[in-house]
Parts: structure tokens; C-alpha cells; sequence
């Protein structure tokens, strides 16, 4: 409340979506980027704060995971691959969001997911589900 109230003191509240900081308005590549990352954590067996904890308890598999994150958001701003916001060029707004290798990236990491996520069930997947021996 009180960040709210000195934005408004000091206008520089800006209401809306549009012309927010670090902020883009490429809806559809944040609605599959999100999609990218639920999948992922998925296929890891849980959220990053999960697997925060468990790597602190000492499992190593979590370990790795967080080590990851941190590696592939690293890649991801140092190679061009992380979003950039929109910005104000010459008075017309420029719509930020993914460049072209963050949207090969996306689109590759999908169907790395998908691939791995139909590919390695466990081999009595069939037996588990369907209850029958």
C-alpha cells in the first residue's frame, strides 16, 4: 500500500497494461513461455521453491535443478534469448517480447517437453492407470 500511495505522490502511477517497466505486451510468447515452464517444472516433480527446499534438505537431483535455473537464466539474458519490454522509439511504442531466438527457443523447448513427457512413462504406465494385472 505504501509503494502504491508514494507512486501516486510522486505520479508515477501508470495504470494498464501498456508502457509498464520492464514490461511487454507480446501476450501470446508469455502465455507459452509460462506454458514452457509449468511443463518443465512438471517433468522436474515440482515448483522451483520446491525444489529450493529440497535442495537445502540435501537431495541432489534438486540441487541440480536449482543449479540449472540459475545456468539457463544466465544463458537466457547473455545469448538474447529473455524477453526485452516494450519501449517508446521516436514517440510510437515499439512492442518489446521475444527476438527471434527466444521464439526458437520456446517453440524448441515445447517440443523437447512434450517429447519427454510422452516418451519416458514408466514402463507399467498402462497397469497403473487401468488397475488391471
Amino acid at each position: 500500500i505504501a509503494a502504491f500511495i508514494v507512486n501516486i505522490i510522486l505520479n508515477q502511477f501508470n495504470p494498464g497494461f501498456t508502457g509498464q517497466p520492464i514490461a511487454h505486451t507480446s501476450h501470446v510468447w508469455n502465455f507459452l513461455g509460462m506454458v514452457l515452464a509449468g511443463m518443465a517444472f512438471a517433468l522436474a516433480g515440482g515448483c522451483p521453491g520446491r525444489q529450493c527446499f529440497m535442495a537445502g534438505e540435501g537431495d541432489s537431483d534438486a540441487s541440480t535443478f536449482v543449479i540449472g535455473m540459475i545456468v539457463g537464466a544466465a544463458f537466457a539474458h547473455n545469448f538474447f534469448l529473455a524477453a526485452g519490454p516494450d519501449k517508446m522509439v521516436d514517440g510510437a511504442l515499439k512492442i518489446g517480447g521475444p527476438g527471434p531466438n527466444g521464439v526458437i527457443a520456446v517453440i524448441v523447448g515445447l517440443v523437447f517437453c512434450l517429447v519427454v513427457g510422452l516418451l519416458m512413462k514408466p514402463a507399467n504406465y498402462k497397469t497403473r492407470v487401468s488397475g488391471v494385472n
